[in-house]
């Protein structure tokens, strides 16, 4: 992961005193795993939570201010207090039930960026890039609403959502639609489902961008809702 990768990706505070760090480990592994980048404060005054921070877990015992993690969640964090042991289910089963979109604010913003670098700044092979982007992200989300238990499906949708994420620089999108991947490739239609329960909405978020961009053609590319 470079530089500019590591900025522009959901950033994740995992938060407990010193005598209770067993969680943490798993917690960060799966976290990265699955495109965040972690910061672990352990036994460290909690001040004001960082006003880039996409995800806060604490263990009760870390004493967080409820007006903290208030104010966070009203900027659009999701906020959790974990319940050992902690498994990829249960944290995948939390975003997806507090509506977690794999996108970041500053992913979003890069998205024109992407575009630019990967056509060499040529402005007509950039409006065909974004244009087939759009169309592709449109079809694909159609059809993984559409999957339901079909891994196949899922399988196929999730790599090519996988290839977009690459194209746009939404990191986190693709490593969510390859995690969404292996586990459909694999038959695990558990996992599978807790992923397209993420995967979808930040899709749909996707191409509601593509389609905000001044090349796109609002008309023929309208996102679906």
């Amino acid at each position: 992961m470079d530089a500019a990768e590591a900025q522009s990706r959901p950033r994740a505070l995992l938060l407990a005193p010193a005598g209770d760090p067993g969680w943490l480990a798993d917690a960060a592994r799966i976290l990265r795993d699955l495109g965040f980048v972690v910061q672990i404060d352990v036994d460290a005054p909690v001040a004001d939570i960082a006003a880039d921070v996409d995800l806060v877990m604490a263990s009760a015992a870390a004493g967080v201010p409820s007006s903290r993690i208030h104010a966070r969640r009203a900027r659009g964090a999701v906020c959790a207090v974990v319940v050992p042991p902690v498994t990829e289910a249960a944290l995948l089963a939390m975003l997806a039930g507090q509506h977690y979109v794999a996108l970041s604010a500053r992913e979003a913003a890069g998205i024109a960026g992407a575009i630019a670098a990967q056509t060499f700044g040529n402005p007509a092979f950039a409006g065909e890039l974004l244009q087939a982007l759009v169309s592709s992200t449109r079809d694909d989300l159609a059809q993984l609403r559409r999957a339901g238990q079909d891994l196949e499906a899922v399988r196929g949708v999730a790599h090519r959502l996988k290839a977009s994420a690459h194209y746009v620089g939404c990191h986190a999108l693709r490593l969510m639609a390859q995690r969404l991947e292996h586990a459909a490739r694999d038959g695990d239609a558990a996992t599978a489902a807790a992923l397209a329960a993420i995967v979808a909405p930040t899709a749909a978020r996707l191409l509601g961008l593509l389609a905000s961009l001044p090349c796109a053609n609002h008309s023929d590319n309208a996102p679906q809702k």
